[in-house]
């Protein structure tokens, strides 16, 4: 079992950062390990027969490599689709599986139903979590992202301008399953923060126009995020892709408190940072393919200068830009906590921006 150096987790450090403040030491954060890493990290104890297992080796993990808190996702809120994906195929097309392309198919769809979910794995869970650590729940897909599953991403793009009416009615039902499904999760006190994971852009522009993300997408997470802000806790934005049309709408419509998922094609996290300290937290941002094609020593020279950079001023958590799959090596991940752990026993200071 890989260990942290003794690190305690404790989820007002992320809490600080979420604050856009400078916390007591460099702080953690991912979204999703692969299902190696979490073997990795914990060893002899790795479970995987049920679901509670899994999401009892998640906690594990994510306390044996330093992090503040576990995320988590309560099954049942799934939007199903055709499957028609080959399973070895190198990618897949964002048309895939779509089942509704009209409004007879809309009124024949099957919703998933709340009441599919079992949310009580989130008190029942929390028993292994460690007491200063929280749960960071999130879902099967956001709202975007599950009407391009049951639409098709072209179908979607056309029906925007054939058929209003019927996009409108298919984002309703999906938003109002969603803002339901983190309304649950919100009540929980193991709970500390929210993930709402949507992808909402490609490598150049949004999915869809930022006209129509204000109309259908962003008035729910408008919701979510008051929501969540009533509840005391905070809300993390992770999408992927270019997000420069939007981003007044993630800090000062929406509201978000930070936003992960960054890439050196796209806009490099130390660019992001320098862009949005103060306004929004920035986390992770050390970009998969560096990730994965660097050497670990330039992947820890890098997470060290981003610490470094943030120093005193707060507002960033040090991470992948998107998750840690398994292609990964391992020394490379490890060389990413290992720059936190070290830069603890390290005198602070600002790096030089370029």
């Amino acid at each position: 079992m890989f260990r942290s150096q003794n690190r305690e987790p404790d989820f007002e450090n992320l809490k600080q950062v979420l604050q856009k403040k400078a916390p007591p030491r460099a702080v953690l954060f991912e979204f999703l390990l692969g299902e190696n890493k979490e073997k990795r990290l914990t060893g002899t104890e790795f479970r995987s027969s049920s679901e509670f297992d899994r999401v009892v080796t998640t906690i594990k993990a994510f306390d044996s490599g330093g992090y503040d808190f576990a995320p988590i996702i309560v099954r049942g809120l799934v939007f199903e689709r055709k499957s028609h994906f080959v399973s070895h195929a190198l990618t897949k097309s964002l048309n895939e599986g779509s089942v509704i392309t009209d409004r007879q198919s809309f009124e024949n769809y099957a919703w998933p139903e709340i009441e599919n979910c079992d949310f009580s794995i989130i008190s029942k869970a929390a028993s292994y979590l460690h007491p200063k650590a929280k749960f960071i729940p999130f879902s099967h897909d956001g709202i975007l992202e599950n009407v391009i599953g049951i639409v098709g991403y072209e179908r979607l793009c056309l029906m925007l301008y054939e058929d209003e009416p019927l996009v409108s009615a298919i984002f309703f039902e999906v938003g109002k399953r969603i803002h339901s499904y983190f309304k649950a999760c919100l009540s929980y006190p193991e709970v500390g923060a929210v993930i709402l994971n949507d992808d909402w852009g490609f490598n150049t522009h949004t999915l869809i126009s930022p006209k129509a993300l204000r109309k259908y997408v962003f008035p729910w997470y408008k919701e979510i995020v008051v929501m969540t802000h009533d509840n005391g806790k905070y809300a993390i934005l992770h999408s992927c892709g270019r997000y420069d049309a939007i981003i007044e709408d993630i800090i000062g419509d929406m509201r978000f408190d930070a936003r992960h998922s960054y890439e050196d094609g796209i806009t490099p996290v130390e660019t992001a940072y320098e862009a949005l300290k103060g306004r929004l937290a920035v986390l992770g941002g050390m970009d998969v393919g560096f990730m994965a094609r660097s050497g670990a020593e330039e992947i820890y020279e890098r997470s060290t200068r981003m610490l470094r950079r943030s120093a005193g001023l707060g507002g960033y958590a040090l991470g992948s830009g998107n998750s840690i799959p398994d292609y990964i090596p391992d020394e490379n991940y490890l060389a990413m906590l290992q720059a936190a752990f070290d830069w603890e026993n390290r005198e602070g200071g600002r790096d030089d921006p370029n």
